[in-house]
């Protein structure tokens, strides 16, 4: 249980083990992938060491990055970017593939879902009713729901930006392509040198080439969340048992949205990141 989110100290745990994880994620084009699939590339692979399998939307090839079969992340998308593809023969689909060429169980794997809040692709309460509240724990509630679903409000971007900004949430956009614009500022300057397919280099521009760099802008994203957490009213969670946090997010950000046609920028993303042990909190003195 994390009592008390103000000035939590957090470092990157570069030795943790961490097996075979599943991450299913929206995602584009089969050439290009998608932003998630580049970010997942950046954190694990080009940061923590680790190695990633990333399988995108109508492709026949895993695409490997970093050879590391004792951490090995596997990045799927499924058919469409909504998570109403989240069906039962669509994942069977998935991790039968996982079964064949891996030989892995994910059944016994921790399973995250990320994907944008997007609330112009879902009925109304259909993402709490269907997802929010089922899909809490990522090895499986007593149900028989496995995988965790983290939203990113409104959309990705937001985890981008909290990378490289102070008090995100104090931002507010009703959808991802409303944040874009402010992302690209951020991150291209007037002298950046080349804007050609900007939107493909979006991942490297955010993440620093410097490894050291690059680690501490993932290490902000978890303090941008927790920073984000407390303005919503909510102090403290437990890792181990997400589920009152995730539907407390929900239903605040719901809540203002009603409101205000708008959601506070705050993404879960960084809850998987301490859920798998690769951000620690550590004392004043490490």
């Amino acid at each position: 249980m994390k009592d008390c989110l103000y000035m939590k100290k957090y470092r990157i745990d570069k030795t943790k083990n961490i097996g075979n994880i599943i991450f299913v994620v929206e995602g584009g084009r089969p050439d290009t992938g998608g932003t998630e699939l580049r970010l997942l590339k950046k954190i694990f692979t080009d940061i923590l060491g680790y190695e990633v399998q990333e399988l995108r939307r109508g492709s026949e090839e895993f695409i490997a990055h970093g050879p590391n079969s004792n951490s090995r992340v596997f990045a799927l998308n499924l058919p469409k970017n909504q998570l109403t593809q989240l069906t039962e023969e669509s994942i069977d689909k998935l991790f039968c593939r996982l079964k064949e060429e891996f030989n892995i169980k994910p059944e016994n794997c921790p399973i995250f879902y990320l994907y944008d809040r997007d609330v112009l692709s879902y009925k109304r309460n259909e993402l709490r009713k269907k997802y929010v509240m089922k899909y809490t724990d990522p090895y499986g509630t007593k149900e028989g729901y496995q995988g965790q679903v983290l939203l990113s409000y409104p959309a990705i971007e937001s985890y981008l930006l909290s990378c490289i900004k102070e008090n995100t949430v104090n931002s507010s956009f009703k959808l991802g392509k409303d944040v874009k614009p402010i992302l690209m500022k951020e991150i291209c300057k007037d002298d950046c040198e080349d804007k050609t397919d900007v939107h493909m280099k979006t991942i490297d521009l955010v993440f620093s080439d410097e490894t050291i760099e690059a680690e501490k802008r993932l290490v902000h994203s978890i303090n941008e969340m927790d920073n984000g957490l407390m303005t919503l009213g909510i102090n403290t969670y437990d890792l181990d048992n997400l589920a009152p946090t995730l539907l407390a997010v929900y239903d605040s950000q719901q809540e203002k949205y009603n409101k205000e046609d708008t959601f506070s920028l705050l993404s879960l993303v960084g809850m998987a990141l301490l859920e798998l042990g690769v951000i620690i909190e550590c004392d004043e003195t490490e």
